[in-house]
């Protein structure tokens, strides 16, 4: 039972588009890091098709709860060209730290550069269920236009991954991930135009020099057609400690 009702919640009511990073809870005191993600979408509509996303993001980890990150969003899409879209201000503090569960609280404020969109405030909910073979992260996330420009509610977003790990001489997890855009709160897109995705991941890490190397990529599929039929996404990391 406990199975079908784990099975239902990831694959029927899955899968922000956070530019398609899935946030651990966890956080390590004196982590610091800086990565490239991004995603590069294909589609037979040219309103989408060739569309690209990158995201350049560092952050440190103050104490053994609280970390704190600056993204640098850019992107290319038909209707404007590449460009800084918006710079993102985040804080996460990890609420509940236990044997094979974590939870955090995750904040950010965004300064919007493209066009006259107005700014965003965002914030997540981020659990983790995990052992020595699989790990299970859900994100559940809220966001908000601020400012004189803001239209709309709140909308409401959710990711999740589903890990495992231990192939090719413990160098290599793979599994399954997805990502859900359900609309405004107080009034959800249809299933039609909402925008879900999912797919598959690699994730990969070894160390050199004392600097971890971490590298992940993936492959979603559009489920409806607010969303590109086709998407390759990737994540670079450095992590130094």
């Amino acid at each position: 039972m406990r199975f079908i009702i784990f099975f239902y919640t990831f694959f029927l009511s899955t899968n922000l588009f956070a530019h398609h990073k899935i946030y651990s809870p966890q956080v390590e005191e004196g982590r610091q890091s800086f990565e490239w993600r991004g995603h590069f979408d294909s589609d037979d509509r040219e309103s989408k098709n060739k569309a690209h996303h990158h995201v350049l993001e560092t952050e440190y980890s103050w104490t053994h709860y609280w970390q704190s990150e600056i993204e640098l969003h850019l992107s290319d899409k038909e209707e404007t060209p590449f460009d800084w879209e918006k710079t993102e201000f985040q804080n996460q503090v990890q609420i509940l730290d236990y044997k094979n569960f974590a939870a955090a609280l995750y904040f950010s404020y965004n300064f919007v550069s493209e066009g006259e969109e107005a700014d965003e405030i965002e914030y997540k909910y981020l659990n983790q269920f995990y052992n020595e073979s699989l790990s299970f992260i859900s994100n559940f996330i809220f966001e908000k236009q601020v400012g004189a420009t803001a239209e709309g509610s709140t909308t409401f977003s959710l990711s999740n991954s589903l890990m495992f790990d231990g192939f090719f001489r413990d160098k290599f997890s793979f599994g399954i991930i997805g990502f859900s855009d359900f609309g405004e709160v107080s009034n959800p897109n249809t299933f039609d135009t909402q925008k879900h995705q999912y797919g598959l991941q690699f994730e990969s890490e070894f160390k050199f020099n004392d600097i971890e190397y971490e590298l992940s990529l993936g492959y979603v599929h559009g489920l409806t057609d607010s969303t590109a039929n086709h998407s390759l996404i990737w994540n670079f990391e450095l992590e130094f400690n």
